[in-house]
């Protein structure tokens, strides 16, 4: 089992490396569910970060921290705060202001964090949708000990494998790819964005034509995800 995600992290690396040659392209694994050693795995085979959807399952798996920066990427609920800041290197999932002023609160040093954008509007998923995006980076010079990083967006699930569903996931992208670039432009200097969080499994390839300078991955990494799984 190990050697197979070794396997997957490694054709991973060589696929961005063909796709954006010299450039500083992140590769996540996502460990929810995972157990530490698929995490370790993984790695040794070269992923740059882990990241992790919920802070109780984090706390309980790495009880060191691990040798690459473990980033939250779920939703953070503010009664989680005090363990997130102790455990997590970034928090990339940013979502409204009230999180934003509780960890800003707690902290003593700058956390690297990163806004979440709901690519698809969606009403089930959190995040900002774009419009909001930059008035919420306005407002966040406020928060002195949070460092705007970057963006982490989701999209929607392709609801079949046709051109047209395709084509929506891609121009949602260049969409996205733009609000990030126009957003540096503005100059926010709190907010330096300098990654772009985009891209999973099923379609982290577009993600990469698009400009995303991180992808996510969990299943392409780790194989599909075991209904019953110890995360120790």
């Amino acid at each position: 089992m190990y050697e197979s995600i070794r396997d997957n992290v490694q054709r991973v690396l060589e696929v961005i490396a063909k796709m954006r040659p010299g450039e500083d392209v992140k590769l996540m694994a996502v460990t929810k569910t995972r157990t530490l050693q698929e995490a370790q795995a993984a790695i040794e085979a070269g992923a740059h970060l882990l990241g992790e959807n919920k802070a109780q399952e984090a706390r309980s798996k790495y009880l060191e921290k691990p040798a690459v920066p473990l980033h939250m990427i779920g939703h953070l609920q503010t009664n989680k705060v005090k363990y997130a800041i102790n455990l997590f290197d970034g928090i990339d999932s940013i979502d409204n202001e009230r999180v934003a002023d509780v960890l800003n609160r707690r902290l003593n040093v700058r956390l690297p964090v990163m806004i979440e954008v709901n690519g698809g509007k969606e009403a089930t998923k959190t995040g900002l949708f774009f419009e909001d995006v930059k008035p919420f980076l306005a407002k966040a010079e406020q928060w002195h000990n949070l460092l705007f990083v970057g963006m982490m967006v989701l999209f929607p699930a392709s609801a079949d494998k046709s051109s047209e569903e395709k084509k929506k996931i891609r121009d949602l992208m260049k969409e996205t790819g733009e609000l990030w670039r126009t957003s540096q432009q503005e100059g926010f200097p709190w907010a330096p964005l300098r990654e772009l969080s985009m891209g999973m499994s099923q379609d982290f390839e577009w993600a990469l034509e698009a400009g995303s300078t991180m992808i996510r991955l969990g299943t392409e990494l780790f194989g599909a995800r075991p209904k019953n799984t110890s995360v120790i």
